[in-house]
């Protein structure tokens, strides 16, 4: 099947509406894959911690107290304002104490001369003037003071901190707040302390994250209900607000993950699938051995059919018992197993070689997006005498390569989890696949060769404002058409059977068609 083969059977594909879609200006653009632009703000660390101080500021102005009693507060509560308000409207005193911020009638171990006290942690008696505590009274010299924030803090897991530090007494649950670390930390300690400060923040946060990628400078805000959870931040690094892992749509968060795990596996050799991997009763997906030691296996998105590893049979009817099974366990003829792993193993094989090309060739736009920003834009704006902002557009050409490069990527790994049974699906799926290639490859020609030729002129040429509108056409007409493949994949292929049938009509009028030319 040639490319105009291809391109005839695609168009049988698209509807009137999804002409109209295709051929929409980016202004009338609404889709879920499209708009994160409209909805997630790529945020420094500096926006944050304004934020940050901003709502600290506003619980001590609510309540009438310190800013440091706020943050523990705040950090006590996992930044969550409305739970700290309805616990603090509840019971503040109770609020208070659960935090550590105590409100005494007067000082603990304080002498009476007013001039020396004894230290609970050195035994030492000092100078009242050496000495400090925090809202228990608790007397405690300043050597101990240093030596016990700057272990505290080093000591504090690098793992969902949430907590404060405490008085250096035992028994004591008083919090230690800013003052005390700005007065005793060293330098190092005090960094340390105010980013696991930070880091609570953000991922005490609905709506912030930080971006995964390493040495990242960049986070994440999220506008609540946007219902997008695909992220592309400045750094160029794409990943799932969900799970903070790769951007996966059209595939669901376990299903990715599972996929992902396959990948470092060895389910391309038959023998191993052999030995590790039985087949869903229901739709004949090979299902890896549970790792817990238990019979309930599940299997993957949309199927999510419940069976026992042992014998194949439905849950519901099998028992509670997660660990034993009483019915005779099912045996396969050898033959009929072994060519069962083969067209698993090749199945795997063939879907995640198909995965790993798009995942080079989106590799490779990302570098050149990269190298458009740093060489390629100020090149071309010195020759065709435009600013950079006016040639945007290529840039968010490659962008669109990139994208459609990890969407394809995906529809893959999508594919491989369809059903045996929906050979229907998987043929649909397999037409949308390569019909989906062919506005990119325009689009990659028009970013690449018409491009190069601009860069090799001398001076400003006549051919540049045709690439512009050539470029950003296409870039608009290949957004939407992934759009639409994504749409479709998401709605899991229910528009099968339609297509099915368009495509029978049209096949039988091409039939009929040559029959008529046959008889005459």
């Amino acid at each position: 099947m040639d490319d105009s083969d291809i391109k005839r059977l695609g168009e049988i594909l698209i509807t009137a509406e999804e002409e109209e879609w295709l051929n929409t200006p980016d202004e009338h653009d609404h889709t879920e894959t499209s708009t994160h632009q409209s909805y997630v703000t790529i945020l420094k660390e500096g926006d944050i911690r304004s934020r940050m101080k901003e709502e600290i500021q506003r619980v001590s102005n609510t309540y009438s107290i310190s800013e440091d009693d706020a943050t523990l507060l705040l950090a006590h509560f996992r930044w969550d304002d409305i739970e700290l308000h309805k616990k603090w409207s509840d019971n503040a005193k109770s609020v208070r104490e659960s935090v550590g911020i105590f409100e005494l009638e007067r000082p603990l171990d304080l002498p009476s001369d007013d001039k020396n006290f004894y230290c609970g942690i050195c035994f030492k008696l000092l100078s009242l003037e050496r000495s400090a505590s925090v809202s228990c009274g608790h007397r405690v010299c300043n050597f101990c003071w240093r030596s016990h924030i700057n272990k505290s803090i080093n000591e504090i897991a690098d793992v969902d901190w949430y907590g404060t530090l405490k008085c250096p007494y035992d028994i004591c649950r008083a919090s230690v707040g800013g003052d005390m670390i700005e007065k005793f930390a060293c330098e190092e300690e005090k960094t340390k302390y105010y980013r696991y400060l930070f880091r609570s923040y953000v991922e005490g946060s609905k709506v912030i994250k930080c971006c995964p990628a390493k040495g990242r400078s960049c986070d994440v805000h999220l506008t609540p209900g946007s219902g997008n959870f695909d992220v592309l931040c400045l750094c160029l690094l794409s990943f799932c607000w969900n799970c903070s892992k790769d951007v996966h749509s059209p595939m669901d968060c376990e299903s990715a993950g599972k996929w992902l795990r396959m990948n470092s596996s060895d389910y391309q050799d038959p023998n191993w699938v052999r030995q590790n991997t039985v087949p869903c009763p229901r739709c004949n997906l090979r299902i890896r051995e549970n790792q817990d030691c238990s019979l309930k296996m599940r299997c993957f998105p949309p199927c999510n059919y419940d069976f026992c590893w042992r014998c194949r049979g439905q849950w519901t009817e099998h028992g509670l018992d997660l660990y034993t099974c009483t019915h005779d366990e099912v045996s396969y003829e050898e033959t009929v197993f072994g060519n069962m792993a083969e067209y698993a193993a090749g199945r795997y094989k063939d879907c995640h070689e198909k995965w790993m090309s798009n995942e080079s060739l989106m590799q490779k736009a990302k570098a050149k997006l990269q190298q458009l920003h740093t060489d390629v834009i100020p090149d071309l704006s010195n020759k065709q005498l435009a600013t950079v902002h006016q040639l945007e557009f290529v840039a968010e050409a490659w962008s669109q390569i990139m994208e459609c490069r990890r969407v394809l990527k995906w529809t893959y790994a999508y594919e491989y989890y369809l059903g045996e049974d929906q050979v229907e699906k998987q043929d649909f799926l397999k037409l949308k696949q390569d019909n989906a290639e062919i506005p990119l490859e325009k689009l990659h020609y028009h970013a690449e060769n018409q491009l190069n030729m601009l860069l090799d002129s001398d001076g400003p040429s006549e051919n540049f404002n045709k690439f512009r509108s050539d470029l950003t056409d296409s870039t608009r007409i290949t957004r939407n058409h992934y759009e639409l493949l994504l749409r479709d994949l998401e709605d899991g292929l229910s528009n099968v059977v339609g297509a099915s049938t368009s495509q029978r009509a049209h096949n039988e009028d091409d039939a009929s068609g040559s029959s008529s030319i046959h008889d005459d």
